[in-house]
């Protein structure tokens, strides 16, 4: 798998995260019950296990719960991320090669991804704790992984006045990475084409759900 396509399926996971949990009278859980779309611009930086910066990417997503997600990348290599429910699609232009998964299997390298469709599923593979803010409309929470397997360190997420501004991932091989969100639109319409990827003509086609 190319390291610009592992990176972004750790991003993707855990936009599907739904939990039962509090942090400092945030209520999570019904942050994401009431937040069924989101859209927004996102940077991203990836820094190796000695805090050097390695990688950064731009771009633009849209996620509608339950399920899907669209997550593309304008700089500095295009790429384009869908998930419908089952299935994933990986769309690399410089390439020209579009890869599609069942997001069942996708979940052994991005366990987040599991979550997209079961509430439950969060308490029993992550550890939830609040985390201290000097900010009162400042909330962050950590999900550190119950199972040695998994490929996370931890997961967190940071919201601001109830707005998701940032998340940081690190991975078993030390790798922080590091998202902002700017311009976020919360329930506004999306357009169902948004999820609903055709692979363009004349490209390699890799269907792995057969």
């Amino acid at each position: 798998m190319k390291k610009s396509n592992f990176l972004c399926l750790m991003m993707l996971a855990t936009f599907f995260i739904s939990v039962n949990a509090f942090a400092n009278s945030f209520d999570l859980r019904q942050w994401l019950q009431q937040t069924q779309t989101l859209q927004a611009n996102f940077s991203q930086a990836v820094y190796d296990n000695r805090n050097k910066l390695i990688q950064q990417a731009h771009g633009r997503m849209f996620m509608q719960r339950p399920g899907k997600l669209r997550w593309e990348v304008k700089k500095p290599i295009p790429q384009i991320i869908v998930a419908n429910n089952n299935k994933l699609w990986i769309y690399d232009p410089d390439l020209e090669q579009v890869s599609i998964r069942r997001l069942n299997k996708v979940a052994g390298e991005a366990p987040a991804l599991l979550l997209s469709q079961q509430n439950s599923k969060l308490e029993t593979d992550f550890t939830i704790t609040p985390m201290q803010t000097k900010n009162a409309n400042e909330h962050w929470l950590t999900f550190t992984p119950k199972h040695a397997d998994n490929m996370f360190e931890y997961i967190q997420m940071g919201f601001q006045q109830s707005v998701l501004k940032q998340m940081r991932l690190k991975d078993n091989l030390g790798h922080l990475i590091v998202i902002q969100f700017r311009q976020v639109k919360v329930n506004s319409a999306l357009s169902a084409a948004l999820f609903n990827f055709k692979p363009p003509p004349n490209v390699d086609v890799v269907d792995e759900t057969h």
